[in-house]
């Protein structure tokens, strides 16, 4: 009794190892991903005073990743306008690289400034068929357009993509 008990040692141990493996798998990536909403958006704030706000949907599409956003001024009638700025970063062996990595992030997107309450769409998109990586991410944030300091900005949230 000793000696199987023994042997099914390894094989539990194993099996138990296996487990863990397939608990910490990644997940699959989405084909779409909803960031933020009209409801809960993106907020950005200067001196604890909400400038701005966005919302959006990240996905691909036709060989491009796309990122359809909503923005609006929280504090119009003042000078600075909100804008909302897409980039994009791709896993690959990036320049003077020898293994693959996230590289810097590219092919960035800014919309027109707006000084509204109301809110405005625009479209973003990159094309990724000549970028030779296997993984893409779609980065956004939400600012206010300062003319005589740096621009407040959101934070930077993104969504990745399997390509």
């Amino acid at each position: 009794m000793t000696t199987r008990l023994r042997a099914l040692g390894p094989f539990v141990a194993s099996t138990a190892a296996a487990g863990a493996v397939l608990v910490t798998a990644p997940v699959a990536f989405a084909a779409d991903q909803n960031w933020y909403s009209r409801s809960d958006p993106l907020n950005v704030s200067d001196s604890g005073t909400l400038r701005g706000q966005a919302y959006g949907t990240a996905y691909q599409k036709n060989g491009y990743l796309k990122n359809h956003t909503y923005w609006r001024d929280r504090k119009p009638g003042n000078d600075h306008a909100v804008y909302t700025e897409t980039s994009y970063s791709y896993y690959k062996v990036c320049p003077g690289g020898g293994s693959p990595a996230w590289c810097p992030e590219v092919g960035k997107d800014q919309s027109a400034r707006n000084k509204s309450l109301d809110w405005r769409g625009q479209y973003d998109s990159d094309d990724y068929s000549s970028r030779g990586a296997d993984r893409g991410r779609v980065h956004v944030k939400v600012c206010e357009d300062q003319k005589w300091s740096g621009d407040p900005c959101s934070r930077k949230p993104y969504f990745t993509f399997s390509l």
